[in-house]
């Protein structure tokens, strides 16, 4: 039987990425190897860095260390393993739509196939992860439009809280066709972005997502889906990201059933600078999308004999903007600053702002907002801790004469955390939210938490 489908510019961009690879590959000279093991290991370069596993407990990156052994010798074969185990309890303890306590867990798996040191294919990356997700959060009674946590609100569900046994999230390959210029293909995820203050996808710095994802993206834009594109590192402090993805979301999928359902097309460009010896950086994105079916604003209407009916628009876009700047430093700062490790890097003080515009006519959200403080290392001897405050506004469209939208003209929030870092690998997190929901009927939710994050 035949098919008169279309192929998307996803699948498209996808083979080509595919074949440049494959024409990369054949191009590429295999590495040299030494004539004893010991010697070959030392002598091929990697992608990754090689991992101190076997540093004192207290100061290396991973609790469980090097398990004998193996872990050194994997990584220097290629092959790295992070395991992120994560438990969140949070309670409403005045307001929203309902009071009492919640407790959530997630693991997450990170494996890295580092092709290059593995002498197989130069330049070459495999990156995967899988999550899990147990428990409840308070996500679904606050009236928010977005979680108040964030680390276990994915993988997305149909249902809020919804038992996540294991999902792939991310299974893409990275191919350097040069020291500055990659292509990938595969399995991504969207929520880390490239900022010092608030990072960390809900685990190490806010918990709420509206200090960690741009509002105006989240509503066009997916978690977990497949693209293809490139990337090109300009400078050492300069990097372009541009990626066609499919808009829908693909948390517990293959993704591939998704293809046809909507387009969208992600570029993203990330800078660092100093102003004088202080370091600053931000993102500058936008998101379009299309080929898809987005619901308009104030297009559901109750119509007699017809029921619910929704207007639908093939095109969507939003646009965004994430800044941040340290304000103090203790010590030299390096020249570029790793902004997508989720922690601060720098002993000191820093603000950061994210701001974004959005498509009127596919997004209840005009514009969004979010401006804050964080902070590492403002108690003696306590280095590695981190904090920070934050307040975020969101504007909304008024509801449609004739629509059942019950949404009001805004919703905001604000967020305290101090992270206790117990050691290096194992982090407490006392959380405080007050948030303003977009119903006008559910009235403000006062909100505790205390997070705990470990890297095995």
């Amino acid at each position: 039987m035949t098919s008169d489908r279309r192929i998307t510019p996803g699948v498209r961009c996808l083979l080509s990425v595919l074949c440049l690879s494959a024409a990369a590959f054949g191009q590429t000279e295999p590495l040299a190897t030494a004539q004893d093991s010991k010697a070959r290991e030392e002598a091929v370069e990697g992608l990754l860095p090689l991992v101190d596993y076997t540093a004192d407990w207290r100061t290396r990156e991973n609790l469980s260390g090097d398990w004998g052994g193996i872990r050194s010798r994997w990584a220097r074969s290629g092959v790295t393993i992070d395991v992120d185990w994560l438990t969140v309890g949070q309670g409403i303890v005045e307001g929203g739509l309902d009071s009492g306590w919640a407790l959530a867990t997630s693991l997450d798996l990170h494996v890295k196939l580092d092709l290059m040191r593995m002498n197989f294919v130069p330049g070459a990356l495999i990156n995967v992860r899988t999550q899990s997700r147990f428990g409840t959060t308070v996500n679904g009674d606050t009236g928010l439009i977005f979680p108040v946590n964030t680390a276990q609100s994915v993988p997305l569900t149909d249902e809020v809280d919804e038992n996540v046994p294991i999902a792939v999230t991310q299974l893409y390959w990275l191919q350097f066709l040069s020291e500055q210029v990659a292509l990938l293909a595969g399995k991504i995820t969207t929520l880390g972005m490239a900022t010092e203050f608030a990072g960390g996808e809900g685990r190490t710095q806010f918990v709420n997502m509206q200090f960690l994802y741009p509002a105006v993206f989240a509503q066009i834009g997916p978690y977990s889906t497949l693209a293809a594109g490139a990337i090109w590192q300009a400078t050492p402090e300069v990097k372009l990201v541009s990626l066609v993805l499919n808009i829908a979301d693909s948390s517990t999928t293959t993704g591939f059933e998704a293809i046809g359902e909507g387009t969208g097309w992600w570029t993203e460009l990330d800078y660092q600078y100093r102003a004088g010896t202080l370091p600053g950086g931000g993102t500058v994105g936008f998101l379009y999308g299309f080929d898809g079916d987005f619901a308009r604003v104030g297009g559901i209407s109750i119509l007699p004999g017809e029921g619910i009916t929704t207007e639908t628009k093939s095109t969507a876009w939003a646009l965004y903007f994430s800044g941040w700047q340290y304000v103090y430093v203790e010590g030299d700062a390096p020249a570029v600053l790793q902004t997508d490790d989720n922690r601060q890097d720098l002993e000191g003080l820093g603000i950061f702002l994210t701001a974004g515009l959005a498509d009127e006519s596919t997004n209840p959200i005009t514009y969004a907002l979010a401006v804050g403080l964080g902070g590492r290392g403002m108690i003696p001897g306590r280095g590695d801790d981190q904090y920070g405050v934050a307040y975020f506004y969101n504007d909304l469209q008024e509801p449609a004469v004739g629509s059942i939208n019950p949404l009001g003209q805004s919703s905001q929030g604000c967020e305290i955390y101090y992270n206790f870092a117990l050691v290096r690998s194992v982090e407490l997190t006392l959380d405080f939210q007050w948030t303003k929901s977009a119903f006008e009927n559910i009235e403000d939710s006062y909100i505790l938490g205390l997070r705990l994050n470990v890297r095995f």
